[in-house]
């Protein structure tokens, strides 16, 4: 069983990196919220703390933690609880997440999926040469094969205009396109930081408008696009601006896609440690 003070140091220094709260202001009756924390931020240091003290936070015990008191006697006065088979919540960022894993299931049913869609297309050939040979037969069976129709007869005089009846074309409007339209813009506040140190991001999709959904994704060298675990989205005039933070070093590439329009904007590089 943890002591209060090891637990306490540890979740100061949890908090330290989260939230960026002085260190000397994590004292036991400090007020969580008044700390910095939110319904994301008090679910990561809960996380993070079972995780230093191999022990799990039910949901139900997070939703109590109102001090930094509490959070210690929830650790050093576990109930028990362990986690669920599969546990929804989104992976911390103190976390180092781990690449993800192709779903197995998926992968049989697309290529169930393409089998089916090869067993269409030759049913489909089968079934166009049998109504090809069918039409043909069923032509010969009832003589118009046979039948001969009259020549068709050229006009013994050709029909003259003069060229004043000869219709001037109307011009035709072309379009170009618009390569006037700005594209999507992205910026960092800080290209090197240290791990668990939180930097902003910001930029705008001009033409998206206010209210657009924007996924936040990442890319390891090596690696292809994954979704970042945070979510924003546009301001007035199509402007985005959020703070991230992570724990894996190295350098790591950053970007914003429209969720509605797939658009993603350039990738910025910010070096971790």
């Amino acid at each position: 069983m943890p002591s209060s003070s090891s637990v306490h140091e540890q979740l100061t220094d949890i908090l330290v990196r989260v939230v960026g709260c002085p260190a000397d202001a994590v004292v036991p009756e400090a007020n969580l919220k008044e700390l910095g924390t939110d319904s994301l931020t008090i679910v990561e240091t809960a996380e993070e703390l079972g995780r230093r003290f191999d022990v799990y936070l039910s949901d139900d015990t997070v939703d109590t933690l109102v001090t930094v008191q509490d959070a210690i006697d929830a650790v050093v006065r576990h109930d028990g609880s362990t986690p669920p088979a599969r546990s929804g919540r989104v992976p911390t960022t103190l976390e180092s997440p781990a690449p993800p894993v192709r779903d197995e299931e998926h992968v049989r049913r697309r290529r169930l999926g393409e089998r089916l869609i090869i067993l269409f297309v030759l049913l489909g050939a089968g079934l166009g040469a049998i109504l090809g040979f069918g039409g043909s037969a069923l032509i010969e069976a009832t003589g118009l094969g046979s039948v001969n129709l009259p020549p068709i007869s050229n006009p013994t005089t050709a029909p003259t205009s003069s060229p004043t009846d000869t219709p001037t074309p109307e011009p035709t409007e072309t379009t170009t396109p618009d390569a006037s339209k700005p594209k999507p813009t992205i910026k960092v506040s800080k290209e090197q930081v240290s791990p668990g140190e939180r930097f902003t991001i910001q930029g705008t999709f001009a033409g998206a408008g206010e209210g657009a959904e924007l996924q936040i994704q990442v890319k390891d060298e090596g690696s292809d696009w994954d979704d970042f675990p945070i979510e924003t989205t546009t301001r007035s005039g199509g402007k985005f601006k959020t703070q991230i933070y992570t724990s894996r070093t190295g350098d790591r590439q950053f970007r914003l896609l429209n969720k509605k329009t797939d658009e993603a904007t350039p990738a910025v590089t910010v070096q971790i440690g």
